[in-house]
This record gives structure tokens, C-alpha cells and sequence, in this order.
């Protein structure tokens, strides 16, 4: 008797063990297919960095879309530049979001233009 019980212990505990792994190569699959992960692919230092971070996400349709804007605002540490915002856009070709077009943008701490967001560079 005192042998079933340890089998069946060993059992379960292989078996609790399983699942994890299971799960979460399933769950890599799944993130792997999402715009988001194109865009960590892009940046992958992005949640990396101890900045305040701003992350909005659009896309074209709400089942099964195809096109998506993903803009990714970060605060900087720097005496020139107050933040500094990249515009994704991304297609899904099959199962993969892929780039298609990036433009950093910067909100500067002095110069004319401090309350808006500017492609040049900060003086």
C-alpha cells in the first residue's frame, strides 16, 4: 500500500510540474503574434527603462484587424528634452505584425517650441 501511495505522489507532482511549461510556451506563442511584440522587437530595452512610459494602441478593426498605430511616449531624464514620442505604424502580413513606418518625435525643454512634440532636433 505504502508503494501506491508513493507512485501516485510521484505522479501528481510530475504532473503539476508539466503544466507550467506547457502554459507559457503557449503563452509565448501567443504574444509572439501580437503588434506589440513587433514593436518590442523594434525597442527591447522599452519597458527596460525606469522612465515614466506612455503607451497608446489603435487598431483598424476590432475582430481580426489587419493595420495598427502603436505611440510610445517616454519621459526623459535630460535637461533638453522633456519626452520623447515614436509613432509605429504596423501591418499584419498572415500571422505577423511587422513595421512599416517609424517617426520619432521630441518635446523640448526650452527653444520656441516647448508645449508641443517637433521632429527637429532639441536646441
Amino acid at each position: 500500500m505504502h508503494k501506491i501511495w508513493m507512485v501516485l505522489g510521484c505522479i501528481l507532482f510530475l504532473t503539476a510540474c508539466n503544466q507550467p511549461i506547457a502554459q507559457s510556451q503557449q503563452q509565448a506563442a501567443v504574444q509572439k503574434s501580437t503588434a506589440m511584440y513587433a514593436v518590442l522587437l523594434d525597442h527591447p530595452t522599452l519597458l527596460d527603462d525606469e522612465t515614466n512610459l506612455k503607451i497608446d494602441q489603435q487598431f483598424n478593426s476590432a475582430e481580426n484587424p489587419s493595420e495598427a498605430a502603436i505611440t510610445v511616449e517616454q519621459a526623459q531624464l535630460d535637461d533638453s528634452v522633456i519626452a520623447v514620442r515614436t509613432e509605429y505604424q504596423l501591418k499584419r502580413d498572415q500571422a505577423v505584425w511587422k513595421v512599416v513606418n517609424k517617426k520619432q518625435s521630441y518635446q523640448c525643454a526650452r527653444g520656441e517650441n516647448t508645449a508641443t512634440f517637433q521632429f527637429d532636433l532639441c536646441p
